[in-house]
């Protein structure tokens, strides 16, 4: 790959990344879906990720610039077709559950990368998959993995055939 291509593909993680912190924002916020968009474009908020050290102290680590299109694109069609992107997810998870038995932060994750095969048609399902499974892995290190990736791998099934 060239540094050009390397550079664009992290846009696009990075944008994925993006889309996933606004939308669980939103679930704290009563910020309409729009300002928070214009919020995270604009640098107000967003750009920084909060880690853990090896010492167990929280640090902030810069996000690069992102794709601002596929960001919006995301976080857009979520917000749209949430209650169907909440139904998909409890029905691959377990039959009975509440939406509030699954963290907001895996719902995030699972709303941006089931919304990004309506905004990514012609996008290959493993490359979803796997950038959403990726992002994961950074969050979580036990069953989430798995099951992000099991539902997504379902979903990329039934939609793409």
């Amino acid at each position: 790959m060239t540094e050009q291509q390397i550079s664009k593909t992290q846009k696009f993680t990075n944008a994925r990344l993006n889309a996933i912190q606004a939308l669980y924002a939103a679930e704290f916020s009563d910020k309409p879906i729009t300002k928070i968009i214009f919020q995270f474009l604009n640098g107000e908020i967003g750009e920084k990720l909060i880690i853990e050290n090896e010492k167990g102290k929280e640090e902030f680590i810069t996000i690069p610039d992102m794709d601002h299109e596929l960001f919006s694109k995301i976080v857009q069609e979520a917000t749209l077709r949430k209650a169907d992107l909440d139904k998909t997810i409890l029905d691959a998870v377990i039959s009975g559950w509440e939406n509030d038995r699954i963290e907001i932060l895996l719902q995030s994750i699972l709303r941006a990368g089931l919304a990004e095969f309506f905004v990514n048609p012609n996008l290959d399902a493993p490359v979803i998959i796997n950038e959403y499974t990726d992002i994961t892995r950074s969050f979580y290190d036990g069953a989430e993995i798995a099951l992000v990736n099991a539902i997504l791998n379902n979903f990329a099934k039934v939609i793409r055939g």
